[in-house]
């Protein structure tokens, strides 16, 4: 389980790539040069548990938060066969270039994040009442994932990234704006229940 783990999290990342913009970090040279290890993060409970297996990812978002986001392009559902062909759906602000993509990951919990193996350097957050992780990974700073821990072997990953800009968003602003959509998303799916 522990290697399906850390291949989902390998996976869940790739794709993107952009040039490094968070000053905050130690520099890294290589791509390949491991993050710098974080303190042991413990997550506390969450308020009550939001199952997510039959919940749309494209609904997460209404009309007016989308609006309020940027995204301007009409939701696009699909799946990803690299986190157990969890539901997905992508939108897309076609002005500055810019993605967010929702993922209903229905295989494991979010604490995946929190083991070591993960290579990932991740920051605790808290979205609506619910606790949550924030993802950087030393490979990909094209974007940024929130993993929100809405139940038992579940989480709502919400990734933020450059779509072609000309002008990217460091990767602070995208970890902050992936926040943003996380907490419109789990609004929805509150209200929803």
């Amino acid at each position: 389980m522990r290697a399906l783990g850390v291949l989902i999290a390998i996976l869940l990342v790739a794709g993107c790539t952009a040039a490094p913009a968070d000053n905050a970090k130690p520099k890294r040279t290589r791509v390949d040069e491991p993050l710098p290890t974080t303190a042991p993060i413990s997550l506390p409970p969450r308020p009550r548990e939001v199952k997510l297996d039959r919940a749309d990812p494209c609904k997460l978002l209404t009309a007016a938060q989308r609006k309020d986001l940027g995204m301007d392009r009409p939701p696009q559902p699909g799946t990803n066969p690299n986190m157990g062909e969890a539901k997905v759906c992508d939108f897309r602000d076609s002005t500055r270039a810019l993605s967010v993509r929702i993922g209903l990951v229905l295989i494991q919990g979010v604490e995946v994040w929190l083991d070591e193996t993960a290579q990932a350097d991740v920051t605790q957050t808290q979205i609506g009442e619910f606790p949550a992780v924030v993802v950087r990974t030393a490979a990909q700073t094209g974007f940024c994932n929130v993993d929100v821990d809405v139940a038992a072997g579940q989480f709502l990953d919400v990734q933020f990234g450059n779509a072609g800009s000309a002008h990217p968003p460091s990767l602070e602003q995208m970890c902050s704006r992936a926040q943003e959509v996380a907490q419109a998303a789990v609004r929805t799916l509150i209200s929803a229940k």
